[in-house]
Order: structure tokens, then sequence, then C-alpha cells
């Protein structure tokens, strides 16, 4: 039996893991233009107006909200929708902060729902048990590029009559049966920022197929300002300015010209990785709803823990060792930040937060309990479209190594 890495033998996997450039030279010579030109416009210059057609082509959507960031795009989102101070919102506990600024920014209160065993994606049946009265929107994050099951979160929203805001930073062009992520909502929120499947440096957009969510989304992004026929002559109600410039807009139009190829790169590996730990006991894939394709920000795996005698972070270490990138804390327990800690003994803590009505232990550390075990349960394989399917059989192979070692 080889002798494990992380104990000291020779690790499987021993070339560089492939990395490379995510700029293309196209964006030097777009660049180039872009600043050798006039002044640049402050709204709705014409990289921007590009991009917002780019945008509803590549995603079959009949509306796009370019703006600043992914965070401010879910701001907007929400908004749109129609939340505000004291609604709740149900949200994902595993996610990154800008899932929950714009929920505190408005004033509204985050309701986590626990997330499926083995996994890090909503429970819709949580979801269920979670809906009160104030309930306004439901947001399904998309952890990875992996698919919350939005057929059956869009049959429970419709049944209580709420509004759907899907979370897609991690999720460009993945699909569910016959739609894109992000087709299934009401609204959804999207990043590209420089670590996601596309980059501009930073940036974001909201996506929509419903003109009343889309005029309310533009002008809460830019300072409720008359930009398109029919908005209020004068500033109607408090807005933002988050609206995207020029240089990041159309960086991003040259990005969404290659990203159906990146995210297939992405899938190649994913499918390969599959194939190589397909039976392997303990070691199960991300499950996800039937007619599901991600598109892989990272490929994720369970790990049986009393199969295996591990979990998932330090079956990960022993995976590092072997020379594969990998990590068990793929997204952070939110209920556990300080914030939540803070506003669960004192709902009046911050004076920026208002959202009436909070009590105190309105976030308890256990309010999804699944997921606050995840890290030691759910581990994943970091890649890129850089990274080949030779390389993910490396993968699967180390995965494949460490399980014969524990057995």
């Amino acid at each position: 039996m080889s002798k494990l890495a992380i104990d000291g033998g020779k690790p499987l996997h021993t070339k560089p893991w492939r990395t490379g450039a995510f700029h293309v030279r196209e964006e030097l010579r777009v660049l180039s233009d872009v600043l050798s030109g006039p002044a640049l416009p402050m709204a709705r210059g014409p990289r921007v107006m590009k991009l917002r057609e780019d945008l509803q082509a590549c995603y079959g959507m009949r509306y796009a909200v370019p703006v600043s960031s992914g965070s401010a795009a879910i701001h907007v989102a929400l908004f749109a929708a129609g939340v505000g101070a004291g609604d709740e919102v149900i949200v994902s506990p595993l996610t990154d902060y800008g899932s929950i600024i714009g929920i505190f920014q408005l004033n509204a209160i985050p309701v986590f729902a626990d997330v499926l065993p083995d996994s890090i994606l909503m429970d819709v049946a949580d979801v269920k048990k979670k809906i009160t009265c104030r309930t306004k929107a439901i947001m399904p994050v998309h952890n990875g590029g992996y698919a919350v099951d939005m057929r059956a979160l869009n049959r429970l929203a419709k049944a209580h009559d709420l509004k759907v805001v899907e979370d897609c930073a991690q999720a460009h062009l993945a699909v569910l049966g016959k739609k894109h992520l992000g087709q299934y909502g009401d609204i959804s929120a999207w990043s590209f920022n420089e670590s996601k499947h596309m980059k501009a440096g930073e940036g974001g957009f909201v996506l929509t197929n419903k003109k009343a969510l889309a005029e309310s989304a533009d002008l809460f992004s830019d300072k409720c300002y008359p930009r398109f026929p029919g908005a209020p002559p004068t500033p109607a109600f408090p807005a933002l300015n988050v609206r995207l410039n020029e240089i990041s807009a159309a960086l991003a139009s040259v990005q969404l010209k290659y990203l159906p190829g990146w995210i297939e790169k992405r899938r190649r590996f994913a499918d390969a990785f599959h194939g190589e730990i397909d039976g392997v006991p303990g070691i199960c894939p991300e499950a996800q709803p039937r007619g599901a394709r991600p598109s892989y920000w990272w490929v994720s795996f369970a790990v049986d823990r009393e199969q295996l005698g591990i979990d998932a972070k330090h079956f990960c270490n022993a995976l590092s060792a072997e020379g594969i990138p990998a990590g068990a804390r793929i997204q952070q327990y939110v209920p556990g930040w300080q914030v939540f800690r803070t506003l669960n003994e004192n709902p009046a803590a911050f004076a920026s937060y208002c959202p009436q009505r909070l009590e105190k232990g309105s976030f308890p550390l256990d309010v999804a309990p699944v997921a606050q075990q995840a890290e030691w349960v759910v581990g994943a394989v970091r890649m890129t479209q850089h990274n080949t399917p030779a390389e993910a059989r490396a993968a699967g192979r180390a995965i494949k190594k460490i399980v014969k070692a524990l057995m």
C-alpha cells in the first residue's frame, strides 16, 4: 500500500497544478480604444449599453442592468423585488457576505434555511418551514455553480406569493432542465469580479424578464435619475449610485464571448473527475436535481465520516498533500459570524441597521444544523478553465489512494 503524502509518502501528483492568464489580448485593444477616446460617459455609455445587449443575448433574458459589483446586484435585485424594512428574506446559511449585505441595507431580516445533507445547497423542505407572514422573498444561492432545486422552490414560492431572487454569482451559464439558472426566479443577481467565471476587474448585473422589475433596478442603481422613457422626471425615492463604468463594461463584453468555451472546459474537467471517483466507497459527488448541468466554480464531493473514519477537512488536507488543491471550508457558516452573534443578543446594536420587529434571539447559532457541519462533510477540488481532464483524473486517483489507505 502506498504511504500517504501527508504521512511522509510520495505525492501522487507532482506536476504544478495548471494556471494561466484569465484575460485575453482582445481586452488590451478594447481598453486602448476606450481610453484613447473622449471623456468617458458617466452613465449609459456605449460600452455599458452594448453589455446590456450582450448579456440579454447570452442569458436569454429580456432585461439586463449592469452594476458595480455582485453585492450591489443583490442589493438592487432585492429592492426591485419589493423587499423593505422588516421584511424577511429566506437565504442560505452557506454563502458570501455579499448575499447578506443587501438584506441588511434594506433593513430587512435574513432568515436561514438549512442545506441538504452532504451538500452546500438550500433544502427546499426547510425553506417551507421558515416561511412566515413576514416573508417577502426567497434567495437561493447556487453555490459553486451547482443548482438549487428551482422547480420545487418556484412551486413553493408561487403557493405563498413570494418573490424569488436568484444569487447566481458563481453560476454563469449553469443549466437546469431547459433553462439557465437565473431564468427561474423573478430576478437574478450576478458577479464578474476577478474571482468569478468571467472577470472584468469588478462588476455585476441583474437579469429579469419583467419590465417593472428592470425599471425599478435601473432607477435604484442610478440615483433614480430619468435615463429612460417613462422614468420619473426627478428622483422619486432614495436610491444608490452603483452603475457600472465604461471600462469594466468593455472588458465584460469581451469576456462574455469566451465564457461558453471556458465553462465547457470546466465541465470536461468535472466529467473526468466524476468518472474517476465513480463507485469509490465513502465518496459521492454533489447531488443535483434532474437535468442539472453545473458550471463548476469548483468540483465538490461529500465524505462519509462514518465509513471512512475521517472528516472532509482532514480528507482535503490529505488530498492537498497529494498535490491536488482542495479544501473543505468552501463557504462559511454565516450564522456564526460576529455580526449575527451580536444581533442575536442586541437587535439594536448597529445604528445603520433598523429592521423593525427584530427580537433578541432571532439568530441562534444552530439555526441550520446541517449547514453548521458542512465543513466536516463537503470538500472541493479547486480548478479553473486552465485545468485539464488529465489533472481531474489525477485528482480522482489521489482520492482513491486516500480511501484505500483509510479502509
